[in-house]
């Protein structure tokens, strides 16, 4: 019995972590191997302790990610434009993703700030709720779990084509 209840907090544990985990997909603009960092588009990454693996979850070194590699990078936004990264998986070429909590909304402006990264949010941009049901700018929140698709067009500024509410 002890057993099936430390598994199923192991399960739990493992769960959550996954769970809370912020995201954040881009091309490397470059790599600082002593300090063990990268920067995507203005975001510093610390990746010190993380988990490297390539496309088929071959485990990489660090020193394998170079500059102008696309990468997913999965960990917990620390600052403004700054995270730790818990995994970096190099990747194939797709859209720009950054993941995590609304910080701030401008909806003059249609910006949205996610840990100091703008994300900019044109009129034309499929904003999804709950179901896969299409709403507008303003039923957004600061402390919503969004996930935006688009492209990077500044230092820590992703123009989206798609944001999901978590």
């Amino acid at each position: 019995m002890r057993r099936i209840g430390m598994a199923a907090f192991l399960i739990a544990f493992v769960f959550t972590g996954i769970c809370l985990a912020d995201e954040i997909k881009g091309k490397v603009s470059s790599v600082d191997k002593t300090k063990k960092t990268l920067q995507i588009s203005g975001v510093q990454v610390l990746a010190g302790d993380a988990w490297v693996e390539n496309e088929q979850d071959y485990p990489l070194a660090l020193s394998d990610i170079t500059q102008g590699n696309y990468v997913e990078i999965n960990g917990k936004f620390i600052g403004p434009s700054e995270m730790k990264a818990n995994k970096i998986d190099r990747k194939i070429m797709e859209c720009a993703v950054v993941e995590g909590k609304i910080a701030s909304l401008d909806f003059k402006k249609r910006e949205i700030v996610i840990s100091g990264i703008t994300v900019k949010v044109p009129s034309s941009a499929w904003l999804e709720g709950p179901n896969r049901v299409r709403i507008p700018l303003e039923l957004f929140a600061p402390g919503y779990s969004v996930e935006c698709r688009g492209d990077w067009t500044g230092p820590a500024e992703l123009t989206a084509f798609k944001v999901v509410v978590d």
